[in-house]
């Protein structure tokens, strides 16, 4: 069986480990024995635990990237921005341990590419920045820094998703939802963003 496993199977496998148990549940040895296999099949495709750890989190990135590119359906710049946050929080609220070891949980970067990838250079963020050029190019907002902008509206956006993951806000998803939309706009004010957003989630 070792010599026809998948690095595909494993990753599913750890992958549903991972949602069942946690981040702390994922270990080779656990893992083998889910799968019936000795440790060392697990190692011919994944140098160790860290290595293994940063795919989960590169599938999860995956997924999320799948959420914004919804945004690009819609016909302006400012509502491809306001979507791209409406499918941030959609994301966190569907996958919400995905999201707890993408951005709130300390993964080893281990010797994975992806471990070592900067979170500057990831895909979803460079998403944001192109959002923001965009909304700069139509005159929806006036910054010389995209990237400063996507940064601050991603540290915004993920504290109080956080907050509301972890149970600090006492509010249904519907009544979360409104608030968090208005709380971007407002921010966005700060870089002459004069439109409202309108829940969606």
């Amino acid at each position: 069986m070792a010599a026809t496993l998948r690095r595909d199977r494993i990753l599913a496998e750890a992958s549903e480990l991972f949602l069942t148990h946690g981040l702390g549940g994922v270990t080779m040895r656990g893992l083998a024995s889910r799968m019936k296999v000795t440790p060392m099949a697990l190692y011919r495709h994944f140098g160790n635990r860290e290595e293994l750890l940063g795919a989960i989190v590169a599938e999860g990135h995956a997924t999320f990237l799948r959420y914004l590119n919804r945004a690009l359906g819609e016909d302006t710049p400012a509502r491809r921005l306001l979507v791209s946050g409406e499918q941030y929080l959609a994301f966190a609220l569907d996958h919400p341990r995905s999201y707890a070891v993408m951005f709130m949980e300390h993964v080893p970067e281990g010797r994975s590419k992806q471990g070592a990838a900067r979170w500057g250079d990831a895909a979803t963020f460079r998403f944001l920045v192109d959002r923001i050029r965009d909304c700069v190019a139509a005159g929806v907002l006036r910054t010389g820094d995209p990237e400063t902008v996507a940064l601050t509206i991603w540290a915004h956006v993920h504290g109080l998703v956080s907050l509301f993951l972890a149970g600090k806000l006492p509010l249904t998803r519907a009544a979360f939802a409104p608030i968090y939309l208005r709380s971007i706009g407002t921010v966005l004010g700060a870089f002459g963003w004069a439109a409202v957003p309108e829940a969606g989630c």
